[in-house]
């Protein structure tokens, strides 16, 4: 850039030097060749009002005003040198009034179109002129050839505006500079000349801190800035104030271990521990302690056999400050609080994780000393494990597998080994995480089995030992005697003890299965699972080669090849198709559980529809509708008094010799096939079965739904069961027909239901004894009626009655009774077919006609207008009817039947 400068410098060289220090004019036709200046401008007055600075930075911007006064001498001046020729269009100005006029009035058009015919100050900007390059000065004037230096914008307007400003935005070379305001009125050129210095502009990163720049404004090049006094103050006031913090916190860690330490409200009396009657149990688990009854702990095993076998006895648990905890018991002869046992009570005090059991309290004074930890309702994760009614699908188990690692992890992180790690010691709380129990404590828990009997502690090594990995397993060899607890717990051995349980999480069962583990040898392992490829997606192991890989990798011989806990769990969450937590696959599986439940009770619902559609006819077998349904409701059942209904009874004749000629088993079969067929038929009529008493056969109508055809009903359901028994043969005596005989008598009854065991509805009063007696004293294939039932049934047009007569009655005296012939609808068995009159019936007829007076029997007079018409009817019934005519024969008042006899 400033080579640039330099050569359009060098190019517009200096031809005219100022000798007015104030303002310098030449015409506009000056040249290099023919300067022509004019020394001094009569009539000018021009001055800085807001000079350029003395001191500039390159490309900083400055403003500059300028004062310009054209007096009436320089118009006088101008004119007589011709300078206003070219003015006011070109047409010229020679009078220097009007110059002085046109100049002050004219108004300039734009920069770009200003000229001297058309503005008087046609042109004023800011020219500079460097001083170096061997240049004496620099005119302001632009060469024919066009090239120019300028450094501000350009203005135009009338000599009436006096004060001209400019806007520099910059110079770019450095050194003494010459400032030049340079104007041009008509055909003259005026300038204005201030000499400045321009700077270098300071720049950040040049490794030179110029006086420009400073701490604040360039780092780089002065370096930092030194701390004023009062930041410097807070830095050191901050430093202490953290200083104080850290050393205070140590001291409040310090204090609250060692308060902690101190603390003792984890100690319970033993009194103060609530213990349940029955210990909790959520499924049932196969460990814990055993009791065989009177059996020793040898015969047991020798007895059993299997470890399943032994009766299950579940954890105690108890109730301290309102929560239930389970109550671990220690069997010590005595218990001294060291300072090292309060330092392991205070270390798992402070373990808090989810899938940890929180250490609630214990029992330090014997014989009663105990550990008390949370209680987690689902048992332990074998009880689960073992239930089938449990159904855990694999993304269950892989979850329980996760929470076992997660607990873990968080224990070896705080420097703590289980050393008892087992599937019994994993206990599910009432949201289906596992959480791990009886950690830490070892010196609490030393010497636990002391005080128990040498076949207690050689079953709980035994039966424990699977879980101890080989390490520990040659120390308990080397001493027979040697107790689980004395097993050095390490991060390693329970690693191990996972992959066991990893075992029984995949075959739902513990893990020696049916093995006699008593006749194990020490270094025994369960067998890697089989996974089926014929089981149901839930029951499908998603990832089966990488889950016995990772058992394998937990049971490494070499201690320091088993992999932490921490990609144990890492790759379980990978294998786990299901990112779900237990509660929601517990939700997603009682969901698809409860729509299978809500199918099976529909069905189950239909079911017993049907179950009470079966009760309800049984029961309304037993009992009327009316009084079944008063029962079911839980309404208590009133005696009812009825005024009038009719009473059937029937019985069959010469049932005692039938009896006594016949089996127990012949007897029912026949009366079950006699009651089928009549139960059959009553259901055709408004009439309700009482009861049935050996032969006896009683039957009700009006009771208990009140009906003003109850003999009607009565009579024609009588009318039917009397020729169906004349066709009914008797099962065991083919070729006999059953003879019955029946009564019927109508009046008021009580009836209401009697007992609580096997109740009956039954029927009082003197109307059921007289039924009963028309029909002991009724005759086979005959239906003996009172006289009160022939009352009722006169009132219809049907039936035929033959007068008995006065017979006496028992308990009655003489009484007045009639037959029941038969109905229009029941006279004789109906037949289908036409039939046929003989000669000798009609001989029978007309003679008995002639007897009984022609006509004038209405039965008569119909059979004789329909004799030749050939009509369906019940030829055997008239007949019967007719011969029994010389009898004294009673009819009701109106057609005897629907349809009539026909005669040929």
């Amino acid at each position: 850039m400033k080579e640039v400068v330099f050569g359009l410098i060098s190019r517009s060289k200096a031809w005219h030097q100022f000798s007015n220090t104030q303002y310098h004019c030449w015409p506009l036709s000056a040249n290099e060749a023919n300067p022509q200046p004019y020394d001094p401008c009569p009539g000018v007055d021009l001055s800085w009002i807001e000079p350029p600075p003395d001191t500039v930075t390159e490309q900083e911007a400055f403003n500059t005003t300028t004062h310009l006064i054209l007096l009436p001498s320089f118009y006088s001046w101008a004119v007589g040198l011709s300078m206003f020729s070219n003015a006011n269009g070109s047409v010229g100005i020679s009078d220097a009034s009007l110059a002085q006029q046109w100049c002050e009035t004219t108004t300039c058009p734009t920069v770009s179109l200003a000229a001297q015919d058309n503005c008087c100050v046609h042109h004023m900007n800011i020219h500079s002129c460097p001083m170096d390059g061997n240049l004496d000065v620099c005119g302001p004037w632009i060469p024919p050839n066009g090239q120019v230096f300028t450094h501000s914008n350009v203005l135009v307007g009338s000599s009436a505006q006096e004060n001209w400003t400019n806007y520099v935005g910059g110079l770019y070379v450095t050194g003494q500079t010459s400032i030049i305001a340079h104007f041009k009125v008509a055909g003259i050129s005026i300038a204005l000349i201030k000499m400045m210095k321009v700077l270098p502009k300071a720049v950040c990163g040049d490794d030179k801190c110029e006086p420009e720049e400073t701490c604040t404004t360039c780092v780089a090049d002065c370096g930092s800035c030194p701390l004023e006094p009062w930041a410097l103050t807070l830095i050191i006031l901050g430093l202490l104030t953290v200083i104080l913090v850290f050393v205070g916190l140590l001291l409040k860690i310090q204090y609250q271990k060692r308060k902690l330490l101190l603390d003792e409200s984890w100690i319970y009396q033993y009194d103060e521990v609530v213990q349940e009657l029955e210990p909790r149990h959520a499924f049932g688990s196969c460990i814990s302690r055993r009791s065989m009854g009177g059996l020793g702990m040898d015969d047991a095993i020798s007895t059993t056999g299997s470890f399943t076998a032994f009766k299950q006895m579940f954890a105690s648990t108890g109730v301290v400050d309102g929560k239930t905890v389970t109550i671990r018991k220690i069997n010590k002869k005595q218990f001294v609080l060291t300072r090292r046992i309060r330092e392991e009570v205070r270390s798992v005090r402070t373990m808090d994780h989810a899938n940890l059991c929180k250490f609630v309290g214990g029992c330090i004074k014997d014989p009663n000393v105990c550990i008390l930890m949370e209680y987690c309702p689902k048992g332990s994760l074998i009880d689960v494990l073992l239930n089938d009614d449990i159904p855990l699908s694999w993304s269950f188990r892989l979850s329980f597998a996760t929470d076992i690692a997660q607990g873990m992890t968080y224990l070896h992180s705080h420097t703590m080994a289980h050393g008892r790690l087992k599937a019994h010691n994993c206990v599910i709380d009432d949201r289906w995480s596992v959480k791990i129990t009886d950690y830490g404590l070892p010196t609490y828990r030393t010497n636990e089995f002391d005080d128990d009997h040498d076949g207690d502690i050689h079953m709980k090594t035994s039966c424990y030992q699977i879980y101890y990995a080989p390490e520990f397993k040659k120390n308990m060899e080397s001493s027979k005697k040697a107790s689980p607890l004395m097993v050095l717990p390490s991060t390693e051995g329970d690693v191990y003890a996972f992959g066991v349980i990893l075992v029984e999480i995949a075959t739902r069962n513990e893990a020696y299965g049916d093995e006699d583990w008593s006749a194990l040898p020490l270094d025994w392992k369960p067998p890697i699972p089989a996974f089926g490829e014929n089981e149901d997606n839930d029951n499908r192991c998603p990832c089966p080669e990488q889950y016995c890989k990772l058992i394998v990798s937990c049971w490494n011989n070499n201690q320091f090849d088993r992999p932490k806990f921490d990609i144990i769990k890492k790759i379980l969450q990978k294998m786990n198709p299901s990112k779900l937590n237990p509660v929601d696959l517990m939700m997603n599986m009682m969901e698809k559980y409860s729509k299978h439940l809500e199918s099976l009770v529909t069905d189950r619902t239909k079911e017993l529809i049907l179950e009470k559609q079966k009760t309800d006819r049984l029961l309304y077998n037993m009992l009327p509708k009316t009084v079944a349904d008063e029962l079911r409701h839980g309404r208590p059942i009133q005696a009812e008094t009825y005024e009038i209904c009719t009473i059937f009874f029937s019985d069959i004749v010469g049932f005692t010799s039938l009896s006594s000629g016949s089996t127990p088993m012949e007897v029912v079969a026949l009366l079950n096939k006699l009651y089928i067929t009549f139960d059959e038929i009553i259901e055709k009529f408004d009439v309700y079965k009482v009861e049935t008493i050996g032969d006896a056969y009683m039957v009700v109508s009006g009771v208990p739904n009140v009906t003003e055809a109850h003999a009607s009903e009565i009579a024609k359901m009588a009318l039917e069961l009397v020729e169906e028994s004349k066709i009914f043969v008797i099962p065991h005596r083919n070729g006999d027909n059953l003879k019955i005989r029946v009564g019927l008598h109508s009046g008021h009854v009580c009836a209401g239901v009697v007992g609580m065991k096997m109740p009956r509805y039954c029927l009082f009063g003197d109307t059921v004894n007289t039924a009963s007696r028309m029909e002991s004293n009724g005759e086979a294939y005959r239906i003996h009626i009172s006289d009160s039932t022939h009352t009722e049934l006169a009132l219809y047009d049907e039936f035929v009655f033959e007068e008995r007569g006065a017979i006496p009655i028992k308990g009655k005296g003489d009484m007045n009774t009639w037959w029941l012939l038969g109905a229009g609808k029941t006279l004789g068995k109906e037949k289908d077919n036409n039939i046929t009159i003989t000669d000798e019936e009609n001989i029978l007829i007309d003679e008995i006609i002639t007897v009984t007076e022609k006509k004038q029997n209405p039965i008569i007079k119909n059979a004789v207008e329909n004799k030749n018409e050939k009509q369906n009817g019940n030829v055997d019934g008239c007949i019967t009817l007719l011969k029994n005519l010389n009898n004294k024969v009673v009819m009701g008042p109106q057609q005897p039947a629907q349809k009539g006899i026909r005669f040929e």
